[in-house]
């Protein structure tokens, strides 16, 4: 048997009204929209919704704050937050939406993913480099089949599942960045942002960011500032400090290794830029974590 085809405008979904009478854990739906859609009201629920836009393009509007998302992100909107959609592009677009209950899920992650806990609790978009995406797309398309086709255990694999949903999105890279109220979307500066996501491991410049973006560099510089309100350096060490945070509480790495994986040039560099920011070393940042520090680390 096969997954019911895409719904068109959501005709046949569920509301998250609905799912909360069902008392549902965990809910999976897919719906086709056309180029240009827009949803007519915003709605608030209980659940978290991991929106992900497997084609197309769409703006996800949430408290009021707009995000730009292409085919391949995923957008999380924690509870109570309000939000709404809406499809300019010129294809049709497919989306699939996994509705959890965080008290549900949370208490099955491990002790060590303490940082994961929070994710659920912000809205945000979270950037996934490729062979992520391929990752997420088929775990997704396992839990519809558990959703559409249910057979014995579908309820509790479904949870698990939305666990290891969760755990995948540890390697994407999560954007709280919204566009800016007074300058709007940007096409040239969205595609910076993305591949300073997806590259900040890399020595990036901001001649060969603009060059990727076909801009001078000089008008490059002054658009990204205008738009993000910070220059493209605060926002590259802004992005390495994020996943080096990361690292140091969910991996054994040391300290220099962390710093070669998040694009400093050296380590000296990256415990300045990181006391500077945090105030307070990596090594004790790390140990504020309660991550065990391994025999081979002690040296660090």
């Amino acid at each position: 048997m096969e997954l019911r085809p895409p719904m068109e405008n959501d005709a046949n979904a569920a509301t998250a009204e609905e799912l909360e009478q069902q008392a549902a854990d965990v809910y999976v739906e897919r719906a086709l929209h056309g180029p240009v859609f827009r949803m007519a009201y915003e709605h608030v629920h209980t659940y978290c919704e991991l929106f992900y836009l497997r084609s197309g393009t769409c703006t996800y509007t949430v408290n009021k704050a707009q995000w730009h998302l292409e085919a391949g992100d995923i957008f999380i909107v924690a509870p109570g937050a309000p939000h709404s959609t809406r499809y300019e592009g010129k294809t049709s677009c497919e989306r699939i939406i996994v509705f959890c209950m965080p008290e549900v899920i949370l208490p099955l992650l491990p002790e060590s993913a303490e940082e994961l806990r929070g994710v659920l609790a912000r809205s945000g978009k979270v950037i996934l480099n490729a062979d992520s995406r391929r990752a997420v797309d088929a775990m997704i398309s396992n839990m519809l089949l558990e959703n559409d086709l249910p057979q014995r255990f579908s309820e509790d694999i479904l949870k698990l599942e939305s666990l290891h949903l969760l755990l995948l999105l540890r390697d994407g890279i999560f954007s709280y960045e919204t566009m800016s109220d007074k300058e709007g979307y940007s096409a040239d500066i969205e595609r910076a942002l993305k591949y300073i996501a997806l590259n900040y491991p890399q020595p990036l410049t901001l001649e060969g960011v603009a060059d990727h973006c076909n801009l001078s560099a000089t008008y490059f510089s002054r658009k990204f500032k205008l738009i993000t309100g910070q220059t493209f350096k605060e926002h590259l060490n802004y992005i390495r400090l994020r996943q080096a945070k990361q690292m140091l509480c969910t991996t054994d790495n040391t300290v220099t290794k962390i710093a070669m994986l998040c694009g400093f040039g050296s380590s000296n560099y990256f415990k300045d830029v990181f006391k500077a920011d945090v105030g307070i070393s990596p090594r004790e940042y790390r140990k504020k974590s309660g991550l065990p520090v391994h025999p081979h680390l002690r040296t660090d």
